[in-house]
């Protein structure tokens, strides 16, 4: 045998490179990102053609980036009817509000063990700047601190598969999450609870950390459970 011509048998076929960033891929992060930014309570059917004029795409990329939110469970498409955001019913998000609990007290746990000071300032910056008197006429931008305090906490935890898990939940709930933290005194609350948390964390108390996650979390999804009337959600089923 030849050695710089190796019989078909030892031949190795190797995919292309697709580069991170190809049109396909940023088609879908854009598509993703507006869907999780839309007004919950808004009409959920999407219009291709505006979608492809918007993103400045052709209709492959586009309808592309539509499978791939349909297999996680974003989008649906309705033969003849359209493209259209799926909304999670009611029970769905007290479902996935618990599971959230039972994840971030776990990663709450964890934190503790790997948490600096760095992040612990870190942590107490992002929330220096609201008080029970503004945090509801500042509730745009304590939904953000909120959202980064949660992600944060998952990063010192230091936990991969944890982190893997809560991505796609932290998806979903984004997309009720400012509806959510309006009502009503539900942004003082979470004030008063993330300050306690991070308390918990500056006396590396692993197990006070996880119990006040576990319940802060659950605390919305029993409100989401006893304030039917106040949400566009429909019946809890």
């Amino acid at each position: 045998m030849d050695a710089n011509n190796p019989s078909p048998d030892h031949r190795i076929c190797l995919l292309p490179l697709r580069h991170p960033d190809s049109l396909a891929d940023l088609t879908y992060k854009s598509l993703k990102e507006t869907v999780l930014s839309m007004d919950y309570t808004a009409e959920g059917r999407l219009d291709e053609r505006e979608l492809a004029r918007n993103l400045n795409v052709s209709r492959t990329p586009l309808r592309d980036a539509i499978r791939r939110l349909v297999g996680e469970g974003f989008l649906r498409v309705e033969p003849r009817k359209g493209v259209f955001v799926v909304r999670r019913t009611r029970q769905e998000i007290i479902e996935i509000l618990y599971v959230r609990a039972a994840l971030e007290g776990m990663a709450a746990k964890l934190a503790t063990r790997h948490i600096t000071d760095e992040q612990l300032v870190e942590m107490k910056s992002m929330f220096s700047g609201f008080t029970n008197g503004n945090v509801n006429a500042e509730v745009e931008r304590f939904s953000v601190a909120n959202v980064q305090f949660h992600e944060l906490v998952l990063k010192v935890s230091n936990c991969r598969k944890l982190q893997e898990i809560a991505a796609n939940i932290y998806d979903h709930m984004r997309m009720v999450r400012m509806y959510t933290i309006r009502l009503g005194d539900r942004a003082k609350n979470a004030l008063a609870e993330h300050l306690d948390i991070i308390r918990a964390f500056e006396n590396r108390d692993g197990e006070l950390a996880s119990g006040l996650m576990q319940r802060h979390i659950e605390g919305l999804a029993r409100y989401v459970e006893e304030n039917r009337g106040l949400f566009p959600w429909g019946p809890l089923k």
